[in-house]
């Protein structure tokens, strides 16, 4: 008899919810341009879990955003061979890049510091934070801001409270 998916998806919370843990791996992934490869191969074969699978479920789960934005991804592998994962923002220090619009920083961080950011970035940057990755959900936005702006002292970034404009820095969807 067919299964519906929600029943597919209560099958496989269930047998989670009592497998033990067999690895949890972090990976870097693009969003919906994921693909097998060599590092992936090695983190995930002697687990005996599916690579194309998973690529195939992050792909469909990050389709809405643009495939340029690095995710970072926890897969939780289970005795069972099942596994789930979960999907995070891009590293803090992408987000600064982008709305900076540089690649590379000064190589002296704390003595030379010729880049400035607006505090308005920061506080775009802290509500995608907030919204997207799950440690961040009951952290106040003040300290997310101020994780970021420690996070710029450290990249050689000044933080400004020069009001303009921010540009639009959520992460991109696809058109």
């Amino acid at each position: 008899e067919y299964m519906g998916i929600l029943d597919i998806q209560a099958n496989m919370k269930k047998s989670q919810a009592t497998a033990p843990i067999k690895a949890v791996i972090n990976l870097r992934m693009l969003a919906s341009a994921a693909k097998p490869n060599p590092k992936m191969g090695q983190a995930l074969g002697p687990l005996g879990l599916n690579m194309m699978q998973i690529c195939k479920e992050v792909n469909a789960a990050t389709g809405h955003i643009r495939p340029d934005v690095p995710l970072r991804i926890t897969l939780t592998a289970y005795i069972d061979r099942t596994y789930s994962f979960m999907i995070k923002p891009p590293p803090t220090s992408w987000f600064i890049k982008k709305a900076v619009g540089r690649e590379k920083f000064t190589e002296y961080p704390g003595h030379f510091q010729n880049v400035a950011i607006s505090i308005q970035y920061i506080y775009e940057i802290a509500k995608i934070k907030q919204e997207m990755d799950p440690h961040h959900k009951f952290v106040s936005l003040e300290n997310i801001c101020k994780m970021i702006v420690s996070q710029c002292s450290t990249m050689g970034v000044v933080v400004t409270p020069i009001l303009q404009q921010p540009e639009m820095i959520k992460i991109p969807v696809k058109n």
